[in-house]
């Protein structure tokens, strides 16, 4: 990890400290709490690579977030919260692909190396490294305009990884936790929305315990690691929602050749949600506001006890939201199972300048 001089930057943090490069790793990232030991991780940071070792029976599952302050998060934000928002997005693609985390890096852009922010940043990283035994085992480090791209390791059994591409016709599909939060927490947190100018709140200002919820669900998202963990043998695809429902089911369905049915009644919202949109912009932050991260999967109907047992168990809620058929696409349907339209369609990257989550190159 290296701290690089390049052009002046617009100024985004407090004044620069006089920390070296390499004292920065060592004093922030190279401590026994963030680069911790862990059987199969031979060598991590300090180094000019690490190495680790694969198990023979498993793949090893590798997924990619890049964040940009003022589009991904915002400028000015607590640093331990953007780590934990950093770290947790990338966790739950290895929940989607029911593989176990390993370990991760960072690649951290700073316009100034200052200590309190870099001190802030590493604590936020800790807690969900430790909470998921992944350390961190390298990375680098540059001056610009503040960004961080956070690379993360897991383990997957070989017959165990989940894909979006084996939804099955029967299959009935799931959702975990509740849906629209995340975009929903955008508007409680005065950030910037993609869904127009008609996605507002219903209330003129969310009580306290709805502001922390809300602030929660977009710094705090929770990675199903443990449901697909434990659960994970019953999925016949999986992907986790950073896009919105409608856009990452179809991922899904278009992947495995089939289509799909919502049935807009059944879809989970938030006690926060219900007391603060209207129904129809909950529709609309569930299906096309994105920044949920909790996971959309199929199951064959004769796994489905077995699945919801499991859960159970666990604590984790999931819902039973529609059934894949065959055909293309996603029909809605309403509470008498009738069709209903609906207009609109889940983020697009390039097409918007919003503050939400970016895209990986599927």
């Amino acid at each position: 990890m290296e701290l690089v001089d390049q052009a002046p930057v617009l100024d985004v943090m407090p004044k620069p400290s006089s920390h070296s490069e390499f004292e920065i790793i060592r004093r922030f990232f190279a401590t026994s709490n963030l680069s911790f030991p862990r059987e199969g991780i031979e060598l991590g940071i300090g180094d000019d690579a690490a190495l680790i070792e694969v198990p023979p029976d498993k793949y090893l599952a590798m997924s990619m977030d890049v964040l940009i302050s003022g589009i991904h998060f915002p400028e000015g934000g607590d640093p331990s919260l953007i780590a934990n928002r950093a770290l947790a997005v990338n966790l739950s693609d290895l929940a989607a692909m029911g593989a176990e985390p390993y370990c991760f890096t960072l690649g951290l852009v700073l316009p100034h190396s200052d200590e309190t922010w870099l001190a802030g940043f590493s604590s936020g990283l800790e807690h969900l490294a430790r909470q998921y035994n992944c350390p961190l085992v390298g990375g680098d480090t540059s001056r610009g305009s503040m960004s961080i791209s956070i690379q993360v390791q897991g383990l997957v059994e070989r017959n165990r990884a989940a894909r979006r591409s084996g939804a099955n016709v029967g299959d009935k599909i799931y959702v975990s936790g509740t849906l629209g939060d995340g975009a929903i927490a955008l508007l409680a947190l005065g950030l910037d929305s993609h869904l127009g100018s008609e996605f507002t709140l219903a209330v003129s200002e969310p009580n306290a315990a709805c502001m922390q919820f809300f602030e929660d669900a977009y710094f705090k998202p929770q990675p199903q690691i443990e449901l697909s963990s434990a659960a994970g043998k019953l999925f016949s695809s999986a992907i986790d929602i950073s896009d919105g429902l409608q856009g990452d089911l179809q991922h899904i369905l278009d992947q495995s050749e089939v289509a799909g049915n919502i049935r807009l009644d059944a879809i989970p919202y938030s006690k926060s949600a219900l007391d603060c949109v209207s129904p129809e912009n909950r529709l609309l932050a569930a299906l096309f506001g994105g920044d949920d991260y909790e996971l959309c999967f199929t199951v064959a109907e004769k796994d489905c006890v077995e699945l919801e047992s499991i859960a159970k168990e666990l604590g984790v809620s999931i819902t039973c939201i529609g059934d894949i058929n065959a055909g293309e696409g996603i029909d809605y349907l309403g509470a008498d199972g009738s069709p209903v339209e609906v207009a609109l369609q889940a983020f697009q990257h390039f097409s918007a300048s919003t503050l939400t989550h970016g895209s990986r190159l599927e």
